[in-house]
């Protein structure tokens, strides 16, 4: 599927929900305060989890086009840190700790493995300011992407303001961090759960994101085995046309297909 989104003029990004290593739940599993520091050199779970790293890898790598040539992917290992529903979010880990994953992360895809076609987005989540936002940051040398996740919650249209005012708002400080780190800046995930706001995209996503140098923007998944878990539009949904229309607002540019 990755590989024929980008022959068909796509971009591919990957957030990874890794498995907690130390308790056998899932990303969303925090019942320990020590994941992290097991997985870095030194910790009971440090090689396995390395084993982890390089079936990763093994698959980044094998994203090839049709020629051979691979696959460019934007990459957003341990997103939403700034927030503690991840093992390794803000309260699970020290900044040490978290630092030393990301480098431990880069280090073995770019340094080990060699890959060349990452492009790697920092990902925090929505309501921290520039200081919370920055102080896990790995550095310049190993980021590419100042991302954002944030996500509209509540009934609209009274939700309608908070989610716009709040991304206006961060989006307005990250342009500056951008251009303060020369890093473009992007809405890594977005959206509002069900589109249940007819006229969502152009009344108050797009108000929200036009004054600000995006790259892209992101909305989530519309899922297979959840029917009201969707983010995006489609033929006959409540928001199609209002979608369209944001479509044609000059500053989207989408992958138009035959």
């Amino acid at each position: 599927a990755a590989v024929l989104h980008h022959e068909r003029g796509g971009i591919v990004t990957f957030s990874w929900h890794v498995r907690n290593p130390l308790t056998g739940g899932d990303s969303w599993d925090v019942s320990s305060s020590a994941v992290v520091s097991s997985v870095l050199e030194g910790g009971e779970k440090h090689e396995m989890f390395m084993e982890w790293l390089s079936r990763c890898a093994d698959f980044l790598e094998s994203l090839k086009d049709s020629e051979g040539r691979s696959v460019p992917v934007i990459f957003r290992p341990w997103h939403e840190h700034t927030g503690s529903w991840f093992w390794w979010g803000r309260d699970l880990c020290s900044v040490e700790e978290y630092l030393a994953l990301w480098e431990m992360t880069y280090s073995y895809m770019t340094v080990v493995r060699g890959l060349d076609n990452l492009v790697w987005a920092y990902s925090p989540g929505a309501g921290t300011d520039a200081d919370g936002y920055m102080e896990r940051y790995p550095g310049d040398a190993m980021v590419d992407i100042l991302g954002l996740d944030c996500y509209q919650y509540g009934e609209a249209p009274a939700s309608n303001q908070v989610y716009a005012s709040q991304l206006n708002e961060t989006l307005g400080w990250m342009t500056v961090l951008g251009k303060e780190h020369g890093k473009i800046i992007a809405l890594t995930e977005t959206g509002f759960e069900g589109i249940p706001y007819a006229k969502w995209w152009t009344e108050v996503l797009y108000p929200a994101v036009r004054d600000w140098p995006l790259a892209y923007l992101l909305v989530w998944r519309n899922a297979c085995d959840m029917p009201e878990h969707f983010y995006g539009p489609w033929k006959g949904a409540l928001s199609e046309e209002d979608f369209l229309n944001f479509a044609a607002s000059g500053r989207i540019r989408l992958n138009e297909q035959d």
